[in-house]
């Protein structure tokens, strides 16, 4: 039996990238196509513009709380919520000093059936460290989704302003000034 599951987790690790956990595997950048680069772009905006979240960051963002963040260069934010997990696993540390524990407490509280009433204490201290533990993963993922489009929107919108642009000018012909409407486009 043994060898069977060593067999079959050996074909199913030859069978799948090591290195990416994503459902598909993405063989260019979808995120911009610029034919150059701009002149004036610094590295860090092409660092977000060209920054993928996928699966595996969805994944590290479990083990290491704040990765999404200090990945799109919110540090302050990654700090935050590196501290609220860090709380959060201070609760469960707690309680797991105690005679209960994290999720002892939760599901004698929510089935009712318990060896003892759970002191309300060692309830607070485990309803805020699971809210604290989930919702700093969750705030990690979705606001940091939400900054980086932001962020490379932003980029996109910078240098697609400086390429095309559209002007109203005047002409002088024969000493007559005649308001004309001009478009430039830059290289």
């Amino acid at each position: 039996m043994k060898k069977n599951v060593f067999i079959i987790l050996l074909l199913f690790s030859f069978g799948m990238s090591a290195q990416d956990l994503d459902i598909y595997n993405l063989k260019k950048n979808s995120n911009f196509n610029l034919p150059d680069i701009p002149k004036d772009m610094t590295y860090d905006e092409f660092e977000i513009l060209s920054t993928n979240l996928r699966i595996q960051d969805m994944a590290i963002a479990i083990v290491l709380p704040g990765h999404v963040h200090f990945k799109i260069n919110e540090k302050k934010q990654g700090y935050y919520i590196l501290g609220a997990r860090g709380l959060g696993y201070a609760g469960w540390a707690y309680l797991s000093t105690t005679e209960s524990s994290l999720l002892g407490t939760i599901a004698s509280d929510a089935s009712g059936i318990s060896n003892g009433k759970p002191d309300t204490g060692d309830q607070i201290v485990a309803y805020t460290s699971l809210t604290l533990i989930v919702g700093s993963y969750l705030y990690d993922w979705i606001h940091g989704k939400y900054m980086l489009d932001r962020k490379q929107n932003k980029i996109r919108y910078k240098y697609a302003m400086k390429k095309a642009r559209l002007g109203v000018s005047s002409i002088n012909l024969d000493g007559k000034i005649y308001p004309s409407l001009s478009f430039n486009y830059k290289f």
